[in-house]
């Protein structure tokens, strides 16, 4: 799934080092308002872009995440915690066209025992088929993705779940920003059949050719049928650098948790690697 700041970008295998002149920004803020209790951090925490492999290209992605603390009001659902757990999700990716990709996500875990387990695992298409002619240029991208798979514990007591995204975006200059409109719906299960909706938020500032800040946020939204209020759903603000140079990238952040069903502070990371250049 990211994730989702953004997330856990799509680059020279020579070193690198940090550019010494990155500098704050702005802020994003999220209302919130008051029903149903839902706690769950996001299958990926990656907000998805206009990045995409080349047809025949190959990549892989790790999505990581670490919940340092639990939120302070449990959660009403049957979900095992991420309090202390690192998960990982490893994701494969193939070009299919020049604007649509398959991805094969893996779930996996490690708790505070050392003990990991595989969680389970997605097949996705993702098509873009606005954007503009180079990842980087100035323009509008739209697109969205399909999704079905066996999710984390973490996420979902189903068997087999479904989701559908949307994606839109806007770069212009050195900023960049773009939202993801998730729904998530049950294949198979015992769970609630109605979709549960989510989004996801990025705010980017290209500070140098390959560095860049800003923020990125991760909300349910509640059931279809049901939204909100959003104070008693899980939501997360993280501050947020990525480093991108010819299909290398990173993203790394640090969230907080927004209100009392969310967890107080979490990591996260994702890392790209390209193969076949």
């Amino acid at each position: 799934m990211t994730s989702q700041l953004n997330a856990f970008t799509k680059t020279s295998r020579r070193r690198f080092l940090p550019s010494p002149g990155i500098v704050a920004l702005a802020g994003l803020l999220v209302l919130a308002a008051y029903g149903r209790h839902a706690l769950a951090l996001p299958d990926d925490l990656e907000v998805l872009l206009d990045d995409l492999n080349k047809p025949g290209e190959f990549s892989a992605e790790v999505i990581a995440s670490y919940a340092l603390s639990r939120p302070r009001t449990r959660s009403d659902e049957e979900l095992q915690p991420t309090f202390h757990v690192l998960q990982v999700s490893p994701e494969f990716s193939w070009g299919l066209a020049k604007n649509v990709q398959f991805n094969v996500q893996l779930f996996s875990s490690l708790n505070r025992e050392g003990h990991g387990t595989l969680d389970g695992g997605q097949l996705e298409l993702l098509a873009i088929p606005i954007r503009p002619d180079d990842e980087d240029d100035d323009g509008f991208f739209a697109g969205g993705m399909v999704e079905i798979g066996r999710l984390p514990r973490t996420i979902s007591t189903n068997k087999l779940d479904g989701e559908v995204t949307f994606l839109l975006g806007y770069r212009s200059g050195k900023w960049t920003v773009a939202t993801n409109l998730e729904a998530d719906f049950k294949v198979s299960g015992n769970g609630s059949s109605a979709p549960d909706l989510s989004a996801k938020i990025k705010l980017g500032y290209k500070t140098t050719a390959s560095y860049s800040i800003g923020f990125e946020y991760y909300g349910d939204l509640g059931e279809l049928r049901d939204i909100g209020p959003l104070s008693q759903e899980s939501q997360h603000l993280f501050a947020v650098v990525d480093f991108k140079h010819k299909g290398w990238s990173f993203n790394v952040g640090v969230g907080r948790g927004l209100n009392a069903f969310s967890e107080p502070w979490v990591l996260k990371a994702v890392f790209e690697l390209p193969f076949g250049d």
